[in-house]
């Protein structure tokens, strides 16, 4: 019965010290977010997102306010902020967060921020660059597979 007691107590302890440092996490977690500009960010994102789809397609526009409603809704900072903080709480301990936030708060990491999302977008420009000077070798071995796949399927229905 004594034994039974101890064990019962060693298990507690062991679940009321995974849930500290859980919330531990979580609280290290939502600072790194704070401090890394990730509402700003998500929102700056969705307003980007939804100016190049009306972009591609301007019959959308008179829609901005329902789809600035719906965006805000399922992918404001309000919705993804709870998930956002999971994800991070999982992937890192407490500890490690804190070091991650230790750099954040520094002069570097507050350059880091500032800069990473023109850094991003300069990537993302070469790459989008990149994949418009080689479109045609694209669109040909795009046109090399379909053919390839229209093969196989006519020489399936032969054999059928």
């Amino acid at each position: 019965m004594k034994l039974l007691k101890i064990s019962l107590l060693a298990v507690c302890l062991s679940f009321s010290s995974y849930s500290f440092a859980d919330a531990a996490s979580e609280k290290e977690a939502t600072k790194l977010l704070d401090t890394m500009g990730m509402q700003q960010s998500v929102e700056q994102s969705m307003a980007q997102m939804l100016d190049i789809q009306i972009r591609q397609n301007p019959r959308m526009a008179q829609f901005r306010p329902v789809f600035k409603e719906f965006l805000n809704k399922h992918m404001g900072w309000a919705s993804l902020k709870p998930e956002m903080v999971k994800i991070y709480s999982e992937a890192f301990t407490a500890d490690e967060l804190r070091d991650i936030n230790a750099f954040y708060d520094s002069s570097t990491g507050q350059k880091t921020v500032k800069l990473m999302p023109k850094l991003m977008a300069q990537g993302a420009q070469i790459g989008l660059a990149k994949v418009e000077q080689n479109k045609a070798e694209l669109e040909s071995m795009i046109k090399a597979y379909a053919e390839k796949l229209k093969a196989e399927q006519e020489s399936k229905t032969t054999a059928e």
